[in-house]
Order: C-alpha cells, then structure tokens, then sequence
C-alpha cells in the first residue's frame, strides 16, 4: 500500500460558440455569456454532448442571447 495522498479530480466543461452578431466567445454553460439564460437545465446540453447512441450531429439548441450584443441565434451539430 502506498503512502501517497488521494486527491479528488474535478471535471469542467465549456461549449463556446462564436456569436454571429460580435464574434464574442460564448459558453453556453456560462448564465453570464447567455443574457442570464441557463441553457443547460436538466443538463439537456450535457445529456446531447454525450449521447448514448450515434454522434453528436443532431446537436441543438435554441434561442442563445448573447450578452455583449444582445444578438439571439440557433445553435446546431457539436463539434470535438
């Protein structure tokens, strides 16, 4: 048995976009960067990011505001 320290890992994720009204970096998991929207409730994001099934061609998500500009826009595929 080995006397090293156990440290817990800790997982972030982010899934920008650029606005189409700016070109400013958008995290769609970020309230601050969608005009305080939460796009990911009930990780329905998350849940697309990793499907159980296929790819992640059939990604979407509807109506991001963007903060900076205020230009609201249509997200769709995910890209790795």
């Amino acid at each position: 048995m080995s006397d090293l320290p156990v440290v817990s890992a800790v997982l972030h994720i982010e899934m920008y976009v650029d606005c189409p009204g700016c070109q400013n970096y958008v995290n769609l998991l970020d309230e601050r960067d969608t005009d305080g929207v939460a796009l990911n409730d009930d990780s329905i994001l998350l849940r697309q990011m990793f499907p159980a099934k296929g790819d992640n061609s059939d990604f979407k998500c509807d109506e991001v505001t963007c903060t900076e500009c205020k230009t609201t826009f249509n997200v769709r595929e995910l890209e790795w």
